[in-house]
């Protein structure tokens, strides 16, 4: 059950909004079916009289006897501009003024004691004691304006039926209340089911990122180790075609460099004879080196490759970091290829 006297804050979801109209002036009929002749004046007293430091009026479902249980409070009691009396609610239970705006209860009746009941806090004039919230009862008083959501009250304008007045009544409390607070247990039973999912949904998404965000590093890392194993493929493959006399050291890095670009290029197809290929270009370089005559032979020279004895003889004992290094002083001094050089430095060796 909500608690005598239920505390909300702004932050608290719905509550009802202010100057909802709950009585009029006029000829009206009570629960007994007795008549009251209302004046503006007698209006006028009811809101002069209401004095919530003295006694405030709850907000109830039905006419229960012992105004409770309460699902909230008349702030203040006033005449609007169409002279009927209005009530500001405050500290309202957000679930019942959620029920409210979803018209569970769109009638709504003021409860009055009269000025010569015992328990009335200001004898001699009509106080309000409470004003009740009602599903399908009849409306004792027609042509109370329809309660009014403002879009921050209930997420746009919502209007009720005909709302309803009643005297003083000695009406039993009927089941309502207890209807009222199995669905405001329902009610709170679905929200900690949403909030349960929501916090498993969210936790399951977190482990899920943090699954993924383990897996792109992981393939990060492996993908950044297959290109280091294959640059160092690359160096090796370069190294023993220099070793070979295949490629020359100055274009050691270049062929690297050239292997790395052609890695990542689409295999190629080709015909071959009656047969059809596919290989990739990184590969394709690496097989045309491998097939290819020597460019050049370093350290000991064998007879029949262009290279005179006299040259053979000046290569012996010399290493090939020697006979490159002074080949590549001697293209620059003397502005000629590699070759002739290599060649003149060979010679050189014998003078």
């Amino acid at each position: 059950m909500p608690s005598k006297k239920p505390t909300t804050t702004p932050a608290q979801a719905a509550t009802l909004p202010d100057g909802i109209e709950i009585f009029r002036p006029g000829r009206h009929i009570d629960d007994q079916g007795v008549a009251h002749n209302f004046s503006d004046a007698d209006v006028d007293g009811m809101a002069a009289s209401y004095n919530p430091a003295l006694r405030e009026a709850p907000l109830t479902v039905g006419h229960p006897k012992d105004n409770l249980p309460a699902y909230g409070w008349v702030k203040a009691l006033a005449r609007n501009a169409d002279g009927v009396l209005a009530i500001t609610p405050h500290n309202v239970e957000p679930q019942f003024a959620e029920m409210v705006a979803a018209k569970r209860f769109p009638k709504r009746s003021a409860s009055f004691y009269p000025p010569q009941a015992p328990n009335n806090p200001t004898p001699g004039k009509w106080y309000l004691r409470h004003v009740a919230f009602l599903g399908a009862q009849p409306p004792a008083i027609a042509g109370l304006k329809d309660i009014q959501f403002s879009e921050d009250d209930a997420g746009g304008a919502v209007s009720f039926s005909e709302p309803v007045s009643a005297e003083p009544s000695t009406q039993e409390p009927d089941d309502m209340s207890t209807a009222l607070q199995a669905q405001l247990d329902e009610a709170n039973k679905k929200l900690a089911a949403e909030k349960t999912a929501r916090e498993k949904a969210e936790a399951d998404a977190a482990e899920a990122k943090k699954k993924e965000d383990a897996a792109r590093a992981e393939s990060a890392s492996f993908a950044e180790k297959a290109r280091a194993d294959r640059k160092a493929g690359f160096v090796s493959f370069a190294e023993a075609q220099v070793t070979a006399g295949r490629l020359l050291p100055k274009d050691k890095a270049m062929a690297v460099a050239t292997l790395e670009a052609l890695a990542d290029a689409q295999p190629v197809e080709f015909s071959e004879g009656d047969t059809t290929r596919k290989v990739s270009p990184a590969q394709w370089f690496q097989d045309l080196f491998s097939s290819a005559t020597p460019v050049v032979s370093f350290g000991e020279f064998a007879g029949g490759n262009g290279v005179n004895q006299a040259q053979v003889g000046a290569a012996k004992g010399k290493s090939d970091a020697e006979i490159d290094k002074a080949a590549k002083d001697y293209m620059q001094q003397h502005k000629v290829n590699y070759s002739e050089a290599l060649t003149a430095v060979t010679t050189s060796f014998t003078s």
